[in-house]
C-alpha cells in the first residue's frame, strides 16, 4: 500500500507529463524536418537547373546602364526577340527539338572571358538555364555564365525597358 501511494504522488505524475510531453516533441521532430526539406525541395524545383547561378533584374539593369562589359543571350525566338529584348542583347534562339549543331557553332563563339547572361520568357528559367548549362559544357568557366532569374518576365514586370527591332 505504501508504494501505490508513491506512484501517484504529485510529483511522478509532474515527471511523467514532462515525459510524455517530451516523447510527443521527438515523435514530431522527423515529421517537422520532412516538411521543412519539402518546402526547400519545392523552392528548387521552381527553377530548371537550380545550380546554375541567376542573376537578379534590379542587378542586370545595374550593369547594363553602366554599359559593363558583357554579353547577354535571348534565348526566345526571333519574333520574340524583334518585339522587344534587353538592350545590347543577342539572339540565340534555344529549340530543344532542332539540331543543336548551329546553336552551339554560335555559343563557341561568344568571349569566354566576359559575364555572359542569358533569359528567356520561361518563369522557371528553363530555356536560359539549359542554355547556360550548354557553356558550361562548351568549356565556359562557371562564375562567367548566369541566367537572369525570372527572364524577361520579371524584366518586363520592373518595367524595365525593352528595345524592338521591329518597323
Amino acid at each position: 500500500m505504501c508504494g501505490v501511494g508513491r506512484l501517484n504522488s504529485p510529483w511522478i505524475q509532474e515527471k511523467r507529463g514532462k515525459m510524455k510531453m517530451l516523447l510527443r516533441l521527438l515523435l514530431l521532430l522527423p515529421l517537422i524536418a520532412l516538411m521543412s526539406n519539402s518546402s526547400s525541395i519545392s523552392a528548387m524545383e521552381d527553377v530548371v537547373l537550380p545550380q546554375i547561378p541567376r542573376i537578379k533584374a534590379e542587378e542586370l539593369r545595374q550593369m547594363v546602364d553602366k554599359k559593363a562589359d558583357m554579353v547577354i543571350v535571348d534565348v526566345r525566338d526571333s519574333g520574340s526577340y524583334e518585339a522587344g529584348h534587353i538592350k545590347g542583347a543577342i539572339n540565340i534562339y534555344y529549340d530543344s527539338t532542332a539540331d543543336p549543331m548551329d546553336r552551339q557553332m554560335m555559343l563557341v563563339a561568344l568571349p569566354m572571358e566576359k559575364l555572359v547572361v542569358t533569359y528567356c520568357d520561361c518563369s522557371d528559367d528553363a530555356s536560359s538555364a539549359k542554355i547556360a548549362d550548354e557553356l558550361y559544357k562548351l568549356g565556359f568557366d562557371r562564375d562567367k555564365v548566369k541566367v537572369l532569374s525570372g527572364g524577361s518576365l520579371r524584366w518586363v514586370e520592373l518595367k524595365y525597358p525593352m528595345v524592338s527591332t521591329n518597323k
